[in-house]
């Protein structure tokens, strides 16, 4: 019985990475057209200079799409990746890290919609390191109406949009990661004043 061997082509595998890449671009570049929260392969694969048949060879569905979208987005603005919270006294640093790096790529101001497809690749990208700052803010042993507060409050500033508001409400772009995690540790430190009482 004989064994088949597979070919590996490091020029092809390069090949196949770029149109990936290119097919993603465009998918990104739709999303970020004002208003448009849907996906349209045959616009990526027009603008990726593919045909059809490769866009759904890369990506065969939406659920695809949407999960590489994820994966690329947060390949460009955090190349290094993401190191999850590691308890309470990690959260500032965590805010400090991921509003520094999402300011710097522009990429992340389309990011902060939450509609339609957007909204899914939103999730997909953030649902391990949302449920990370759960687990911190439980872990400092607060009341529970108090670590519900805090819980909204943290997760509400763990996306992009929470900086980019401070921009546009005339926030220097580089002082916003130390403004968002000095909130962060007033509300730990108020957390902890509950979890004492």
């Amino acid at each position: 019985m004989t064994t088949a061997r597979r070919y590996v082509s490091p020029k092809r595998e390069a090949q196949a990475q770029a149109t990936r890449t290119a097919i993603l671009e465009a998918f990104a570049e739709q999303l970020s057209e004002p208003g448009r929260d849907t996906l349209s392969p045959s616009e990526a694969a027009e603008h990726a200079g593919v045909s059809l048949r490769t866009v759904h060879f890369h990506f065969p569905n939406e659920a695809d799409q949407i999960a590489a979208l994820g994966q690329w987005f947060d390949a460009q603005i955090f190349p290094d990746g993401v190191e999850v919270v590691k308890g309470p006294d990690d959260l500032p640093r965590y805010y400090r890290y991921i509003h520094k790096l999402g300011l710097a790529h522009p990429i992340s101001r389309a990011l902060t919609s939450s509609r339609g497809v957007w909204k899914e690749v939103r999730a997909s990208r953030r649902a391990a390191r949302l449920d990370a700052i759960r687990r911190a803010v439980k872990a400092i042993g607060a009341p529970p109406r108090a670590t519900a507060d805090a819980t909204a409050m943290l997760l509400s500033l763990a996306g992009g949009d929470a900086g980019w508001a401070m921009v546009d409400q005339g926030l220097p772009k580089e002082r916003v990661p130390d403004a968002i995690a000095h909130t962060v540790e007033l509300i730990v430190e108020d957390l902890r004043k509950n979890a004492r009482k």
